[in-house]
């Protein structure tokens, strides 16, 4: 989907190299693709680890950006990293390091997608500015310790770094959905936290690219949440209500936290996205809630 605040006809082409063909990066590459000259990659395709790799790729191929959508994420769960921590700090702080600073070294604009899971509690809406309460040296998991890890050793280098949150797509059948994996799970807990929808990521991503009069000099952090944040019942509860039949009807187990068998400690906060809303205006979760439940009913329109 090419961004109503786009047009063909005045951008400028660019060439853009997105790194990582998970979740994210594909999305990010199908919105993109229509747009600039886009290639993704996997590390099967060659090891982009290895700055010779990458830095022959980027001359090669022209590079003018690169997406970095790669990285530890944990299979099920957050809860594989304090299992894998040399691998998460490899792939979350050293080698994204890496990448930023041949970026930076060979004039190519670097955008890093991460996590605001660096935040947690319910004392304020958190900012870009504000220090995370939930990373490096805090009572964290290992994960967020990586994602805020990066955040501070990159403070020096050029980048854009986009925090995301639980990410919601179209799709009921992606195991990588956060409603595809809360309509699975039998316990659920009732927090609240932002989420993010992954079309408004990449056409935020769209917009930020051809913004005019953006400095790509220094570090640029923005939250791409989506606004007025749903708890994990009103969720359920608009997922029931819009069902059409297509979905088996909602009805879990609600339990404390501590009730779960988790190792690592959980992130639960709100993020402010007023930032973001400069780039491109997010949607509130009532209408990405509509957007996909129309989706999978085989309705058009939020």
């Amino acid at each position: 989907m090419i961004s109503k605040n786009l047009s063909k006809k005045t951008l400028v082409k660019e060439n853009i190299l997105i790194l990582g063909t998970g979740y994210i990066g594909r999305y990010i590459y199908n919105t993109l693709k229509d747009i600039h000259n886009t290639k993704i990659v996997s590390t099967l395709g060659f090891d982009y680890h290895d700055n010779k790799d990458l830095s022959k790729f980027i001359l090669n191929n022209d590079i003018s950006i690169i997406i970095n959508c790669s990285g530890f994420t944990g299979r099920p769960n957050v809860d594989e990293a304090e299992l894998k921590k040399d691998e998460c700090w490899r792939l979350n702080v050293v080698s994204p390091l890496s990448i930023n600073t041949l970026c930076n070294k060979l004039g190519v604009k670097y955008i890093h997608i991460s996590s605001g899971c660096i935040y947690n509690g319910y004392d304020k809406v958190f900012t870009e500015e504000d220090t995370p309460n939930f990373g490096l040296f805090d009572t964290s998991s290992f994960y967020s310790k990586s994602k805020h890890a990066f955040e501070l050793m990159s403070t020096h280098l050029d980048n854009k770094i986009i925090r995301i949150r639980m990410p919601i797509c179209n799709d009921l059948t992606n195991p990588r959905n956060y409603l595809k994996k809360i309509m699975e799970y039998k316990n659920l807990i009732n927090y609240t936290n932002s989420k993010t929808y992954i079309p408004d990521l990449c056409d935020f991503i769209s917009c930020l690219i051809v913004k005019s009069g953006l400095s790509w000099t220094g570090q640029d952090i923005y939250n791409v949440v989506n606004s007025k944040t749903y708890n994990t019942r009103e969720v359920i509860e608009h997922l029931n209500v819009m069902n059409e039949g297509n979905w088996e009807k909602l009805d879990p187990n609600w339990v404390d936290i501590q009730d779960l068998k988790i190792i690592a400690p959980r992130s639960n906060c709100t993020l402010d996205n007023s930032k973001s809303d400069e780039i491109f205006k997010l949607h509130t979760e009532y209408e990405i809630m509509n957007m996909v439940c129309n989706y999978n009913n085989g309705i058009s329109g939020v």
